[in-house]
């Protein structure tokens, strides 16, 4: 019986071996962890920043000048004419080019008027606009619906398009005639022009 019961004790006795390795591998695992987070933590390290990145944008500005009646002028007769200056000046940042075109207010002196716009006139005035210059546009002032006068509106470089750079500007000579042949389905009538200049960048606008 003796024997039997020492059996039976040494049967029942718990396993200890097999906890003590886990908690063995636990430690070493934790100090090996531990370690690798102070070697990483003594990486030599650098930053740099790189600051003032501004950004603008252009301007287009148009300024015409005088910005009301160019050219006017009353009672008058066959052969009759009026000149006069007009500067056009990029006060913009961004060069541009521009068009223009005139609307009337009645159409039957209008297209009787003759208008012819020049640059590099050296005197702009009735006895010497026609001495100099390059002629821009010659032709009525006006009639049903929008004239073109100096190039084109739409979108894009156009033929007859205006060029100036940021800050230049041109002069202009209008110059507006009632000629020798008009009859008078034109007689006691009056007609007012507007002229609009159309601006456009010419930087990635082809």
């Amino acid at each position: 019986m003796t024997a039997a019961t020492a059996t039976t004790t040494k049967g029942t006795r718990p396993r200890r071996g097999n906890g003590t390795k886990l908690l063995a591998t636990l430690a070493v695992l934790g100090f090996a962890g531990a370690i690798f987070t102070v070697a990483s933590l003594a990486l030599f390290t650098d930053q740099e920043t790189v600051t003032g990145n501004a950004f603008a944008t252009g301007t287009v500005d148009l300024v015409a000048t005088p910005a009301t009646a160019v050219v006017t002028a009353s009672a008058m007769a066959p052969g009759d004419q009026v000149t006069a200056p007009l500067d056009v000046a990029n006060s913009g940042t961004l060069e541009f080019r521009y068009a223009v075109t005139s609307t009337t207010t009645e159409d039957t002196l209008a297209s009787s008027l003759a208008l012819t716009v020049k640059s590099g006139v050296t005197t702009c005035d009735d006895a010497n606009w026609s001495a100099d210059g390059t002629v821009l546009y010659s032709g009525i002032l006006g009639s049903t619906g929008t004239t073109a006068i100096l190039g084109d509106v739409t979108q894009g470089a156009q033929a007859g398009d205006r060029v100036l750079a940021a800050g230049a500007n041109e002069a202009l000579c209008f110059n507006v005639t009632l000629p020798l042949a008009t009859t008078n389905t034109s007689q006691g009538l009056s007609s007012t022009a507007t002229f609009t200049f159309d601006a456009e960048q010419t930087s990635n606008n082809p």
